[in-house]
């Protein structure tokens, strides 16, 4: 497949047919994803990949169970934002169980060049946390998830970015700890992504024309 083919076809996959992938193929997406740029080839990324439904069903639990906490102590607040929040969570937790396989993306801090140059020479401390604004880590992170995407449309599967659960990473985290003895010191969990083959004729909304997006300047 073209990249432009692969670009123009991915989207968000919340529907899977009941078909497994092979480890094989999942190397070859986690291979995509080691091959990003990131700042200094830090290259501060883990991927934990589960196929296990039992697991898979224990994320979901913890999530909606940190969004209930949550919710009680919205209602006293505002009852319908409370409603809102409970039926956000089951959208998002309910959907990628019907997904053969769910990786979670782990990340490590990456301190931007001239932080402690900054530090060295006592310069305003706004001037340093300014260029974690910029979040260089973050930007190796995308990197890796979209040459992993576009390796899995190349491969015939679809996949969904997900960042919405990230109010209860500390949980999740200690769960998958838990469950798989995983020790990564100074890695969080950033986000999860659905993976299957996607059903046919899904929808997606319209993305803005070039004109909106871009600047040119000669």
């Amino acid at each position: 497949m073209e990249v432009l083919q692969a670009i123009q076809k991915r989207q968000s996959v919340r529907k899977f047919k009941a078909q497994d992938i092979p480890d094989e193929d999942i190397r070859k997406l986690i291979e995509a994803a080691g091959l990003a740029p990131s700042g200094k080839n830090c290259q501060n990324w883990h991927f934990v990949v589960i196929k296990n439904r039992q697991l898979m069903q224990k994320i979901a639990d913890t999530i909606l169970e940190k969004n209930e906490k949550i919710a009680l102590k919205l209602e006293k607040v505002d009852e319908e934002k409370a409603s809102r929040f409970r039926k956000f969570a089951k959208n998002f937790t309910v959907f990628y169980l019907n997904a053969p396989v769910l990786i979670l993306t782990y990340a490590k801090d990456y301190v931007p060049s001239g932080y402690d140059e900054y530090h060295l020479i006592q310069a305003p401390k706004q001037l340093g946390d300014n260029l974690f604004q910029k979040n260089p880590g973050m930007q190796g992170i995308g990197a890796a998830l979209e040459n992993l995407t576009l390796r899995a449309i190349d491969l015939g599967y679809g996949v969904c970015w997900l960042t919405s659960q990230n109010y209860a990473a500390d949980e999740i985290e200690a769960l998958v700890k838990e469950e798989t003895a995983l020790e990564k010191e100074n890695y969080y969990l950033t986000t999860m992504l659905a993976l299957g083959v996607p059903e046919s004729d899904l929808k997606s909304p319209r993305k803005k024309d070039a004109e909106d997006i871009y600047t040119l300047i000669k």
